[in-house]
């Protein structure tokens, strides 16, 4: 069973590392955040498969399992880190790009594996028609959980827990660009209705994709 640490002093030390992070300036928490977790521009174009082929099942599994065991499917679906788009039989996007921290203070260590699936769940929604509000907001929210699990277990730093979880949350938020000008790197969305995301899988087991997904 996971120890959780008294509230209170759980909090004293979240109000540190956010602050922490507020000192190195919000130009660079917005420019981990821009490319973090953005389509390389490759995307579909130069990938073929069937339409309306995405597994939710299979997403699910892969989204809410442990990040260790999710680590070795990535391993074993793109072998060579590859950032060129990867996508398997169930429609799901394995090509990553890792932390894109240009600071260089957030990444690093087992921070890389939430990434990953940051990535993947990304690609994989903008992939397959799935790219919106929701669902955009869902996959933030599993990173963030992500990172608190890997933080609850030793594995990052606060700071790297909370720089990640708001650069992501801050940099995908953003208009897509201004005036022509790219602002956060990701694809304006493609007019989707409703999140693939399963918020009980990683409870109950079962998997019941949310209403409006494939």
């Amino acid at each position: 069973m996971r120890k959780h640490r008294a509230p209170a002093a759980r909090a004293t030390r979240r109000v540190s590392a956010s602050a922490t992070v507020a000192v190195l300036g919000i130009t660079a928490l917005l420019g981990l955040a821009s490319t973090a977790h953005a389509d390389d521009g490759s995307s579909s174009g130069s990938v073929s498969f069937p339409a309306d082929s995405l597994n939710t099942e299979a997403f699910n599994r892969i989204i809410h399992e442990p990040l260790d065991d999710f680590a070795k499917e990535e391993r074993a679906n793109n072998p060579t880190g590859s950032n060129d788009p990867i996508v398997d039989n169930n429609g799901i996007r394995w090509d990553t790009d890792g932390c894109s921290d240009p600071t260089g203070l957030f990444g690093g260590g087992d921070a890389r594996i939430a990434c990953e699936r940051h990535d993947v769940a990304f690609r994989t929604l903008q992939q397959n028609g799935l790219w919106n509000a929701d669902s955009m907001n869902d996959a933030n929210r599993n990173f963030t959980n992500d990172l608190s699990t890997l933080q609850q277990q030793g594995r990052i730093t606060e700071r790297q827990e909370v720089g990640l979880g708001v650069g992501a949350g801050v940099g995908s938020n953003l208009p897509s660009s201004i005036l022509g000008s790219e602002i956060n790197g990701l694809p304006q969305y493609d007019g989707s209705t409703g999140s693939p995301f399963d918020t009980q899988a990683g409870t109950d087991g079962v998997f019941q994709p949310s209403e409006g997904a494939r």
